[in-house]
């Protein structure tokens, strides 16, 4: 770790609180225990004395565990929040996320887990990296309005390969309502697009990126919302405002949307220093870009960050790329061939073409692509 850290435990399960005590021990140089108790009330005095990094708080009542959380939460911002239960259920974590918790362990608690959050508030705490707001990533949006061309699978690539160069790359799911990422990845985050909005006045990038679920490619993801209801509580102002923060914690931020060009859309490709316009070669997907390429400048988008992308291209299609430049009045900017085969394996086993296939067209393809943006 590299920054010291201080650790409250409160768990009225004797044999948890001595499990976490065990776990941490062998980082005794770096992980300093300032006390251990059963009683909430002579725990919150515990962190009000010591003012510790963390606080592990065991829950065994959603409710009361939330009301606990939120007071931690409003007294002592400064203390990241760990929450213990037996409970494995969507909406505990949920509602224990937007009272303020960062993370949420199931008993037993698991070393690994329990030491990669603890290096996550370590690495947030560090003086060495300077003050995080001050990066400006890079976000690149994949977009098609209506969906069923390969978006997803367009946007999940571009994040592997930047990845595989860099530890610091984001993958978000702004698809509200048909969000396909996680399913991609064979993810099941814990925390969502919905846990971070819910919880945007107390949002920087170290809550930001605690938020995030890494996959074994090096993406961090942020995925849609869990339920159809808090898709429709987010707002373009808080979509505002975790693009930002995207910005200032991650070098790339990759985002994959779909829908028409309103709200949430609006807002992410005014952000967007790239926006790629996925198509294929028919003449409905081409009069439908035609359609969208002109809306988008009617609202002000930046003509120069719109760029054409042909997915599932065929040298001898009858619509030639040459056809398809004259119908658009613009060049097309990259092309990613058709390989149906490679793309459905990698979605079966939840892991990118350019990861699983490194030697497939479709990677190829997408490395020159990023090779493109990163001109």
């Amino acid at each position: 770790m590299s920054q010291n850290l201080s650790i409250a435990i409160i768990d009225s399960d004797r044999e948890t609180r001595e499990i976490i005590e065990s776990l941490i021990l062998p980082y005794g140089d770096k992980v300093k225990l300032t006390g251990a108790t059963w009683d909430f009330s002579e725990g919150y005095r515990l962190i009000q004395t010591n003012k510790p990094s963390v606080a592990i708080l065991g829950v065994a009542q959603l409710e009361v565990g939330i009301d606990q959380v939120q007071h931690i939460a409003e007294h002592f911002p400064a203390t990241s929040i760990f929450v213990a239960t037996t409970e494995k259920n969507p909406d505990w974590i949920l509602r224990l996320m937007r009272s303020g918790a960062r993370e949420y362990f199931l008993k037993p608690v698991v070393k690994t887990e329990l030491i990669d959050a603890l290096k996550k508030v370590a690495k947030n705490l560090s003086p060495s990296r300077g003050p995080i707001a001050q990066k400006q990533g890079k976000i690149i949006s994949v977009y098609n309005p209506m969906g069923g061309v390969g978006t997803t699978t367009i946007a999940v690539n571009i994040a592997a390969t930047l990845a595989a160069a860099s530890d610091d790359v984001a993958l978000v799911d702004f698809n509200l309502f048909c969000g396909d990422v996680a399913s991609f990845l064979d993810m099941n985050p814990k925390y969502t697009l919905g846990s971070v909005t819910n919880n945007v006045n107390r949002l920087d990038a170290g809550f930001l990126r605690s938020s995030m679920t890494r996959h074994s490619s090096g993406i961090y993801l942020l995925s849609e919302p869990l339920e159809v209801e808090e898709t429709m509580s987010i707002t373009p102002e808080q979509i505002n405002q975790v693009l930002t923060f995207l910005k200032s914690a991650f070098s790339y931020v990759v985002i994959d949307t779909g829908g028409h060009l309103f709200g949430a859309n609006l807002v992410t490709f005014r952000h967007s220093d790239h926006l790629l316009y996925n198509t294929v070669l028919t003449l409905p997907a081409l009069k439908n870009v035609r359609r969208y390429l002109m809306a988008m400048e009617n609202e002000g988008i930046d003509r120069n960050s719109v760029k054409i992308v042909v997915n599932r291209h065929l040298p001898k299609a009858d619509i030639r790329l040459s056809d398809a430049e004259s119908v658009l009045g613009t060049k097309v900017f990259a092309t990613i061939p058709n390989e149906y085969g490679a793309v459905i394996d990698s979605i079966n086993k939840g892991m990118p073409v350019v990861n699983l296939n490194p030697r497939s067209p479709i990677t190829t393809a997408i490395a020159k692509l990023v090779a493109q943006l990163k001109n």
